[in-house]
């Protein structure tokens, strides 16, 4: 089974400049998302996608591959997902190497479960009909109860036809797919291309692996990195208690 790895980080990030190669506890922010890569037992190869030289320089210094992203690849508006089919046709022509499962890591969620990308291989593997495995969070906010600011009133309209439960243990549970880990056969990856809704590329049959949303931390604006930092502490904390009480 070949497993092919993909960290996506394009470079000119508009709210927070070099966002993805920002130093975040003394490293940059990829490096987080590329050493629980290298951690993984099942991916075969694990490269970033990227349109910048500077990102390309640092994810070299951590021992992966990198694929130069073209332009067309690489704009606000260009969809994940192509750039993930343009690194599996690049190593199938350059390389002769034909992924069977692509496993997307975003560069900009620098905190992930140990063994949590392994596990999710595992799952999608395990399960016949499934087309991709995905890691997300139970979320609390209710969209039910969710307003919008109307254009020309300025006055506040339900977001959804109004419902008559204001209990929230009477609605059922709503998760959020995140950029932790993604894992979709290559043949469901293709077989999207020409398909532009939300997560199409992932298939018809998705499955997912739920964990605390301290998992999904994303980061794309400057708050966003102090809350990473507060987590990442306390990862590092608990990783030194274990190893110090073997």
């Amino acid at each position: 089974m070949n497993v092919l790895c993909v960290i996506p980080a394009r470079g000119k990030s508009k709210r927070v400049p070099n966002k993805n190669i920002r130093m975040l506890l003394k490293r940059p922010l990829i490096a987080y998302t590329i050493e629980k890569a290298k951690e993984s037992k099942i991916c075969k190869r694990v490269v970033v996608s990227t349109n910048d030289l500077e990102i390309a320089k640092v994810a070299r210094e951590y021992n992966v591959d990198v694929v130069m992203r073209p332009d067309d690849l690489s704009q606000d508006t260009s969809p994940i997902d192509d750039a993930l089919r343009h690194v599996v046709r690049f190593y199938n022509q350059k390389e002769n190497f034909m992924a069977d499962i692509v496993v997307l890591l975003q560069a900009n969620n620098p905190i992930r479960r140990k063994g949590e990308i392994d596990k999710v291989i595992k799952r999608l593997i395990e399960i016949d009909d499934a087309t991709a495995v995905v890691t997300g969070y139970l979320v609390d906010q209710r969209p039910e109860w969710m307003k919008i600011v109307a254009s020309k009133t300025g006055r506040i309209e339900p977001f959804m036809e109004p419902t008559n439960l204001y209990r929230k243990q009477d609605l059922p549970e709503l998760y959020l797919i995140d950029g932790s880990v993604l894992a979709v056969r290559a043949q469901t990856l293709m077989e999207t291309e020409k398909i532009r809704t939300a997560h199409a590329f992932l298939g018809s049959n998705v499955y997912i692996i739920v964990h605390d949303a301290k998992y999904s931390i994303e980061i794309d604006e400057e708050k966003d990195f102090e809350q990473a930092e507060y987590y990442l502490r306390k990862e590092i904390d608990k990783d030194m208690f274990l190893h110090n009480d073997l």
